[in-house]
């Protein structure tokens, strides 16, 4: 009887039933949750004076155990360290207009440090970073998850990044580890030469961004977002479940209130982001099967 199901069904009801989904419960987040959820994570004061930013900011990560599962970085998301192996696989911005002195020509650049190197409750090696390059521009595509937002793509002449990509591995019960990634407006100077330009130096560990900025020229972030990486969890390896803009946990260490993002109010569901995909995805595969099977019933 199934294998008839090629020849009695339209293609594309099978393709629905059988599709592996992206994050289609995707939404955009206010430029006031990134914000807030840089404050309430400790982040603001304690790793950077201040952020207030003119667009929201997003990356994209394959989500583990389902390579086909792509899923919107929320600031506050709990990766593991074999979700962020590897770079993001897209970057994506909203609310570009906002930012002042932009144009179709603007180039951007992106880091990635640890703010809690080597550990939480020692971060001797603060700033520690992981990754940094620029020259990305707008490609003229939409986010693969999130349609509002404009894609970031770094051309492939642009040459290697100043800092190559280093996954983030933090020793196993060195606390939970928040992983800042900041875009900013690049200065024309650097479309054609390289940050050491302006003596910027290669040692990563200790990174002083205020300094940085100095040397470069740069004016402040005009997006960010974060991850946490919970070393004590799963032996070392981290968790999965998003913690993001609802989750009250507090994630110890010296930033304070660490409630990882969002406004503000009564957060008493942990899971909440994590909560709504699940019965979205449930909801969608049963109505996929749901059309299969009617299929069935009227062929």
């Amino acid at each position: 009887m199934y294998p008839a199901l090629t020849k009695t069904l339209p293609l594309s009801l099978l393709a629905l039933a059988s599709v592996s989904l992206a994050d289609d419960n995707a939404e955009s987040v206010s430029t006031l949750s990134f914000k807030n959820a840089f404050v309430n994570s400790g982040i603001v004061p304690e790793v950077i004076p201040a952020l207030d930013p003119a667009v929201s900011f997003y990356a994209t990560y394959k989500t583990e155990g389902d390579s086909n599962h792509s899923e919107l970085l929320i600031p506050g998301s709990s990766l593991t360290v074999n979700e962020i192996s590897t770079l993001p696989i897209e970057f994506s911005v909203e609310n570009l207009n906002n930012a002042t002195n932009i144009t179709a020509q603007t180039r951007y650049l992106i880091y990635l440090l640890d703010a809690d190197a080597p550990a939480r409750s020692n971060p001797t090696a603060r700033n520690l970073r992981h990754w940094l390059a620029g020259n990305f521009t707008l490609n003229g595509q939409n986010s693969t998850v999130l349609s509002t937002a404009q894609r970031l793509a770094r051309p492939t002449n642009a040459g290697p990044p100043f800092t190559n990509f280093t996954a983030p591995r933090p020793d196993a019960n060195s606390g939970v580890h928040r992983y800042i990634m900041a875009l900013y407006t690049q200065p024309a100077r650097f479309n054609n030469a390289g940050f050491e330009s302006v003596g910027m130096e290669r040692e990563v560990a200790n990174w002083n961004l205020s300094r940085w900025r100095t040397q470069l020229g740069l004016g402040p972030a005009i997006g960010a977002t974060y991850f946490v990486i919970d070393t004590g969890a799963n032996g070392g390896n981290g968790t999965s479940a998003p913690q993001g803009l609802g989750n009250n946990n507090n994630q110890g260490g010296n930033g304070g209130n660490n409630n990882a993002g969002g406004q503000g109010g009564n957060n008493n569901n942990t899971n909440g982001a994590a909560d709504i995909r699940a019965s979205s995805v449930y909801v969608l595969g049963m109505t996929a099967l749901a059309v299969v099977f009617g299929g069935l019933i009227m062929v």
